[in-house]
């Protein structure tokens, strides 16, 4: 699970099973990211031509460049996210990363995302581009845009909000859906334990 853990672009892990939002019961695999990451709000959504967006966020107690800067610069995501990481922040740029210490930059099991657009301390907008082999279904999963958004709520105090956008409703989509719901919301908790001050 962690070797797939970055691709969502903080990071993900796999389950089976699809939130639906507003459903009158939840089955297990739709309680355990509230239960395993307390402090994640999810506001996931469906958009009128009917593409879901899973959407989670985190309010953690630390400065908005310090957050910026631990998803933006090469040596501080090494730092907390995979042994082995590359950022190039500009439009056009890449963000390359592995869980494997032996996978060196380049490999092709490693993840990589193209970098859109962003705004710096506010918002970066990414997609996937290669894939880990062992992802199932990848194609799904590339087919979709991820927003990753910074709020600052004061001067060492920040939401941090990851839409994965455009997901479809076919079985390969549901269970990539469920993989990265969980997993991104762990991440999010993981960063917040990471940075924020004790």
């Amino acid at each position: 699970m962690r070797t797939l853990a970055l691709i969502s672009g903080l990071s993900v892990a796999i389950a089976v099973g699809v939130v639906a939002t507003g459903a009158a019961a939840q089955s297990p695999a739709d309680r355990e990211p509230a239960e395993k990451t307390p402090d994640v709000v999810e506001t996931s959504f469906v958009t009128a031509d009917g593409a879901r967006d899973l959407q989670q966020s985190i309010i953690i107690d630390a400065p908005v460049s310090v957050l910026w800067k631990a998803f933006t610069d090469s040596a501080e995501f090494v730092r907390w996210g995979a042994p082995v990481a590359s950022i190039d922040m500009k439009v056009g740029g890449r963000l390359e990363a592995s869980y494997d210490a032996s996978h060196p930059l380049g490999d092709p099991d490693n993840i990589v995302h193209r970098i859109i657009t962003f705004i710096p301390e506010r918002l970066i907008v990414f997609q996937n581009v290669q894939a880990p082999r062992m992802l199932p279904h990848a194609e799904a999963y590339q087919r979709t845009v991820v927003v990753m958004q910074y709020e600052p709520l004061g001067p060492a105090r920040t939401r941090v909000t990851e839409t994965v956008t455009g997901w479809g409703a076919d079985p390969a989509s549901n269970q990539l859906y469920a993989f990265f719901r969980v997993g991104n919301a762990s991440v999010l908790e993981k960063m917040k334990h990471v940075y924020e001050a004790k």
